[in-house]
């Protein structure tokens, strides 16, 4: 496999659209991935698409084709130092582009993308939001499931790195295709995992500045979300309704944008998601139901909230183990963001 070897060290693309510090422990030529090791001792096989390694080699060639330089001399990027032929870079690289201050696409990702949403100012943020017009694949290409949820290739948002489409990911109205929280420019606010509670396009369909609208939200949505996200985050069924699930609602009020039930008043906001949980049990499972406490709650099915324009609500998507594993490896590098 081309430009990697056991022993280097990487930098891997997570499902969350960051990169991540690990070393290769073994690389399998054949499936074209490799067994990394993250700074918290985790190891996770990551296909070669998603790994970005800072050696560069004695010859020079493209880090894209690995062909050597044509007609016209690589393109190095001032960060990594990899090198590029102009049309194999996606966007191709402009003919006075200077190798002393032209930076690659994959380093400026690496800067801009961040946890809630990428830098929206700076130079930065202006070379992301250029590159965002053209992705670096072929959305044709890929073979989707009947639900367009997820795709063979592992393919996704403006980084084509890997994704799970329940785990803080945006899907445009427009092309279908899945973005990461990460590496989007539009949001006010962070994402809850399983919120599609948002009318968004991307920077390639609006041939510009991403867009995006907050969808109506009722109350049996917002307990549904509420739910959803902490069984994720904590991992377990059930939850304790004042302690954990008002709780969390009051803390995050404003965070959740819920349009017209933003105005509700503190306390009616306990009636009516009480009133929502216990009112719809063809969602929502309370504790006194299996001999628990009755002021538990938790999903019949642990998956996200429906949208009333999914084309079939009552199929519900079970989602296995790897597609609810809401983290990864923990050390989220700081070497290219150190250097911004």
């Amino acid at each position: 496999m081309g430009g990697v070897s056991e022993g280097d060290d990487v930098l891997a693309r997570w499902s969350d659209g960051l990169l991540y510090l690990g070393n290769v422990k073994r690389v399998d030529g054949v499936k074209q991935c490799c067994l990394v090791r993250f700074e918290d001792n985790s190891e996770f096989w990551v296909l070669r698409k998603d790994i970005h390694s800072f050696s560069v080699g004695v010859e020079e060639v493209c880090c894209i084709c690995d062909a050597p330089p044509l007609k016209e001399p690589l393109i190095n990027c001032l960060k990594c130092r990899h090198c590029y032929h102009p049309e194999c870079h996606t966007p191709s690289i402009e003919p006075e582009a200077d190798s002393n201050s032209w930076i690659c696409r994959q380093c400026v990702f690496a800067v801009a993308t961040k946890r809630g949403g990428a830098i929206k100012r700076g130079r930065f943020a202006r070379l992301m939001q250029i590159m965002k017009l053209r992705l670096p694949y072929q959305l044709s290409s890929l073979d989707w499931d009947p639900q367009h949820l997820t795709n063979q290739q592992q393919c996704y948002c403006y980084c084509a790195g890997p994704g799970e489409w329940n785990l803080k990911m945006l899907q445009c109205g427009s092309c279908g295709q899945w973005f990461h929280e990460a590496c989007t420019q539009c949001l006010t606010k962070p994402l809850l995992y399983g919120d599609r509670f948002y009318e968004f396009q991307c920077s390639v369909c609006a041939n510009g500045p991403e867009t995006i609208q907050r969808l109506p939200m009722s109350w049996v949505d917002l307990a549904h979300l509420v739910l959803y996200h902490l069984s994720l985050c904590c991992k377990r069924k059930y939850f304790d309704f004042d302690h954990e699930i008002m709780s969390f609602a009051n803390e995050n009020w404003d965070s959740l944008l819920l349009g017209s039930l933003s105005d509700t008043p503190r306390q009616d906001r306990c009636h009516n998601l009480l009133n929502a949980l216990n009112s719809n049990k063809d969602r929502f499972v309370s504790g006194k139901e299996i001999k628990k406490k009755k002021c538990l709650f938790g999903l019949q099915v642990r998956a996200p909230p429906p949208l009333t324009s999914d084309s079939t609500t009552s199929v519900i998507i079970i989602l296995s183990s790897s597609q609810t594993h809401a983290s990864g490896p923990n050390s989220l590098y700081g070497y290219i963001h150190s250097s911004n």
